[in-house]
């Protein structure tokens, strides 16, 4: 997700009724993903912001682990962000643009049955940090932001399950409160890393 430069910003669940660009992409299609690259370099080179925020989470014994649906996962959580961020790169220098990446609490700690997704999260820490260093001598500025349990059918879409979701799990729309409020932070100011459980 793009923030545009000076419009403001909504994290979304579904299409919204704003002016907002939507490139629809299979980030699993690295080759569909550079296409798309291009669109944006070309189009819409005006941005402020990068949220990498795609996640695919798998819910397996580890005797039961795909070949096709890992492949496919990191694909979505680690590569397409990393692509994303490389050939962005030169827009997201000149422009003096932030990257969030959208980790989660599974990156900080393991859990049964989610070795794949969780070392996907895990790799996404590794590259937040990796591009504070090198970006560190710029006005640019990489947020690790780290969300436990909220409301989303991620877990449901993984596993066929249906689970409550009650007043415990956070909302989505106050995470994105957070996020942008850690945006609009003074430039000198860089939230490098954030959890956010819930209580």
């Amino acid at each position: 997700m793009f923030r545009k430069r000076n419009t403001g910003c909504r994290i979304i669940q579904k299409k919204p009724e704003l002016e907002i660009v939507h490139i629809k992409t299979d980030l699993t299609n690295l080759e569909e993903l550079g296409e798309k690259i291009k669109i944006i370099i070309q189009d819409h080179s005006d941005f402020d912001a990068l949220v990498n925020c795609a996640g695919v989470l798998n819910v397996v014994d580890l005797e039961n682990l795909s070949t096709k649906d890992t492949e496919d996962l990191f694909k979505v959580n680690i590569m397409a962000p990393m692509i994303l961020s490389s050939k962005l790169m030169n827009l997201i220098k000149k422009n003096e643009a932030d990257i969030v990446n959208v980790g989660s609490t599974v990156g900080l700690k393991a859990y049964e049955k989610q070795m794949a997704y969780g070392a996907s999260k895990w790799a996404i820490r590794g590259m937040t940090q990796n591009l504070q260093l090198e970006l560190k001598k710029t006005k640019c500025r990489v947020i690790g932001f780290n969300p436990g349990g909220f409301k989303s059918r991620i877990f449901e879409k993984a596993t066929g399950e249906k689970i409550e979701l009650g007043d415990d799990w956070m909302e989505p729309k106050d995470l994105a409160k957070l996020m942008l409020q850690l945006l609009e932070l003074p430039k000198n100011m860089e939230a490098s890393e954030i959890t956010i459980n819930r209580k």
